[in-house]
């Protein structure tokens, strides 16, 4: 009888002291893993967004839109012409 006291003993102590603080590392890593998931998920979304931005980038609309908006320029026929507003504004 006293044996199977002290081992309920040992296994209570072995419980709180080993595997209790153990768990609670456990569940700090696993969120810790799961916000570093997050932000790695975060960063490919900009990335994504970024390399989409880059690719429009490149193309002949956001040329033509950038110099519409910086000197008046408009697309015609495979030709980019002053706009006559922009003229006058220059001067």
């Amino acid at each position: 009888m006293i044996h199977f006291v002290l081992v309920l003993i040992a296994c209570v102590i072995i419980l709180f002291v080993v595997l209790i603080p153990q768990r609670l590392r456990i569940r700090s890593a696993r969120d810790e893993y799961n916000a570093r998931v997050e932000e790695l998920n975060q960063t490919k979304r900009t990335y994504a967004q970024e390399r989409e931005n880059l690719q429009f980038m490149r193309t002949d609309a956001y040329k033509i839109q950038q110099g519409m908006i910086k000197y008046g320029w408009h697309y015609q026929e495979d030709k980019i012409i002053l706009d006559e507003s922009a003229a006058s504004v220059a001067e």
